[in-house]
């Protein structure tokens, strides 16, 4: 349980600090231009912080499995993309349970929809800035 929560929380840090990272470089761009083609840049980094995020998880889970803290109940062998669907379904709090964890990796999962829905509020006041960029007061 102790080594779980280890991996859970490097993986929180590590997470929540690219994605940081990566929101301060949409907010530097938006305080450049706030045109069409600026904005749709700021949501690719969006959008490609969070798939970061859930391939930071999906490694996680597993090096968990790898080291014994658990394991997936699901049809087959778990693949690299089985890994990552299973993250992405997880770190987005959607949870489909056609993919889960066992053990302590359930920890892990836990650790994962908070930091996602963590994460998720950190974009969306992203987005609000960027859609009320050059309004008028």
């Amino acid at each position: 349980m102790i080594l779980a929560l280890i991996l859970a929380t490097s993986l929180f840090l590590l997470s929540v600090g690219s994605h940081l990272v990566i929101l301060n470089a949409g907010h530097t761009l938006l305080e450049q231009n706030c045109s069409l083609l600026h904005k749709l840049g700021i949501a690719l980094l969006v959008l490609f912080s969070h798939l970061t995020v859930a391939a930071f998880f999906a490694a996680g889970f597993w090096i968990g499995e790898e080291l014994g803290l658990g394991g997936f109940r699901q049809a087959g062998a778990m693949t690299a993309m089985d890994y990552f669907y299973f993250s992405l379904i997880n770190v987005t709090t959607l949870g489909l349970a056609d993919i889960f964890p066992t053990d302590h990796l359930r920890v892990l999962a836990g650790v994962e929809a908070l930091t996602g829905f963590a994460l998720i509020s950190c974009s969306a006041q992203l987005f609000w800035t960027m859609m009320h960029k050059g309004e008028k007061a």
